[in-house]
């Protein structure tokens, strides 16, 4: 098993690519989820719910590298690099690109959006042939239009600090991935969602996670 992703919780995910152990935005599932030391740890942005230091601690190991927004990379101990929108970072062949990830329509007062543009970078990874992209705590934004080649388009779909499932409805038809995971649903029904998307965008397919279970890619 080459490529193989176990949800944490939440929008906490555990990524095996052979034998190099990465998480991203680690918080879900308890302190057993984070047993295997990370050679990389993703985290988009500086909420705790994406970035738990307590987490961070659990998983990093001397040897770590760990990658999140300018905007948070004072705020994680250990070796940090800061990825914004547009750079990459190449780790021993696992391509880290940094993309996009904001609020357009939900805000926490006016003018200021949960999660403005400033503070977060969202992630596709390239690894054994595959491209997955982590949308982290975003809208439908237009520049999901620019995504090419996605094989796994992991989106929230919560509705409250995200898109809901008709945003990410059409985003899956903006960015046309071969696959769809939806994430960080809270009160939404993944299930609602799957059958929308399987409906409405031929040759989709959804698979839904289960919380700490292992997910071929």
């Amino acid at each position: 098993m080459a490529l193989v992703l176990r949800l944490l919780g939440h929008a906490s995910f555990k990524l095996k690519v052979d034998d190099k152990v990465i998480y991203i935005d680690p918080y879900g599932g308890d302190e057993s989820e984070y047993s295997d030391k990370a050679d990389l740890i993703l985290s988009t942005h500086k909420h705790m719910d994406h970035s738990d230091s307590n987490k961070i601690k659990l998983a990093r190991k001397d040897s770590t590298v760990i990658i999140t927004s300018t905007d948070n990379s004072g705020n994680i101990e250990g070796n940090v690099i800061a990825l914004d929108p547009g750079q990459k970072h190449d780790f021993e062949g696992i391509i880290i690109h940094g993309v996009p990830g904001y609020n357009v329509h939900r805000f926490r007062n006016p003018g200021e959006p949960f999660h403005p543009k400033e503070i977060q970078t969202a992630f596709v990874i390239e690894a054994k042939g595959k491209r997955i992209y982590f949308a982290g705590d975003t809208d439908f934004i237009k520049e999901m239009n620019d995504l090419e080649n996605i094989d796994y388009a992991l989106l929230p779909i919560d509705g409250k600090y995200t898109m809901d499932p008709k945003e990410a409805l059409d985003a899956v038809g903006a960015i046309k991935p071969k696959n769809v995971v939806p994430m960080h649903w809270r009160d939404q029904s993944p299930e609602d969602f799957k059958e929308n998307v399987e409906k409405t965008h031929s040759g989709v397919t959804v698979r839904i996670p289960k919380q700490g279970v292992d997910m071929e890619l």
